[in-house]
C-alpha cells in the first residue's frame, strides 16, 4: 500500500553555486561517502542535485518535512551493485520510518545539464 509519495526538482545552476568555495553546504547535506561519491565525478553539480532532490523528495513522501529531530544526513543515496539509487536511513528518520511502520523506499532520479529531479515513493 503506498503511504507517501514525493517528488522535487532543482536546477543544476543553483547546486553549482551552493558546493562553489567553502564546504559548508556539502558538509552539512551529505554523508561522506556521498561526497566521495560526487566529487569523483566530472560534471559534480549534477550529481549533488539528484541527491539532494532524492534526500527533498524522501521527507515530502514521509510527510513529517523535518520535525522530530530529522536531519540531512539521516537520509543518504548510495548506489547498488548495479547502479541503481537507493535512499538509505539512520538516526531519527529511520526510528520514524520504522515507528510509522513504512515497509519499502522506491526512488527514482534522473538529471540533464539543466535540471535534476528525483521521485519517491514509500510503501
Amino acid at each position: 500500500m503506498i503511504k507517501g509519495i514525493g517528488v522535487d526538482m532543482l536546477a543544476i545552476g543553483r547546486m553549482e553555486k551552493m558546493i562553489e568555495g567553502d564546504n559548508r553546504f556539502v558538509d552539512r547535506v551529505f554523508t561522506g561517502e556521498e561526497t566521495e561519491y560526487c566529487a569523483n565525478k566530472a560534471k559534480k553539480a549534477q550529481h549533488y542535485s539528484a541527491r539532494f532532490t532524492a534526500k527533498e523528495a524522501f521527507f515530502k513522501a514521509l510527510g513529517s518535512g523535518w520535525r522530530y529531530g530529522m536531519r540531512w544526513k539521516d537520509v543518504w543515496v548510495e548506489n547498488d551493485h548495479l547502479g541503481k539509487p537507493e535512499i538509505r536511513l539512520s538516526g531519527k528518520a529511520r526510528l520514524y520510518f520504522d515507528k510509522m511502520k513504512f515497509k519499502r523506499i522506491h526512488l527514482s532520479v534522473s538529471h540533464t545539464n539543466e535540471y535534476a529531479v528525483a521521485f519517491v515513493l514509500i510503501e
